[in-house]
């Protein structure tokens, strides 16, 4: 099972998943975090990586508490963890769908490509 995270950092939210919440997550699951930095204890997501008795199978985490540098997550060492520096939106796959997007918002089908046959 794979869990997404995909919301705002607000003071609500900031701190919302820790060693609690990720204890909850069922055994050989997939995190990923695409929301903002300090939703996720990064040192909770790191000792639950570790845990044998709870493990998750991995997480992909495209922003952090601080990135800056001399970035240094707890995450950052484990073989079960993707980090990317805060630019997963960047890949030429996304772009390409994102320019979809403004085309077809734009009234330009001729911008989007079309599957026949």
């Amino acid at each position: 099972m794979t869990w997404s995270l995909y919301l705002p950092r607000t003071s609500q939210t900031r701190g919302l998943i820790g060693q609690a919440e990720l204890a909850l997550i069922r055994p050989w699951s997939i995190l990923l975090n695409a929301a903002r930095g300090r939703i996720v204890d990064e040192q909770a997501l790191a000792d639950a990586l570790g845990d044998l008795a709870h493990p998750i199978a991995a997480v992909a985490v495209d922003i952090f508490k601080h990135e800056h540098a001399a970035f240094d997550s707890p995450p950052l060492s484990l073989p079960n963890a993707m980090l990317t520096p805060h630019v997963a939106g960047m890949t030429r796959s996304a772009m390409t769908t994102a320019a979809h997007i403004a085309a077809l918002l734009a009234d330009r089908p001729d911008g989007v490509p079309v599957v026949t046959g």
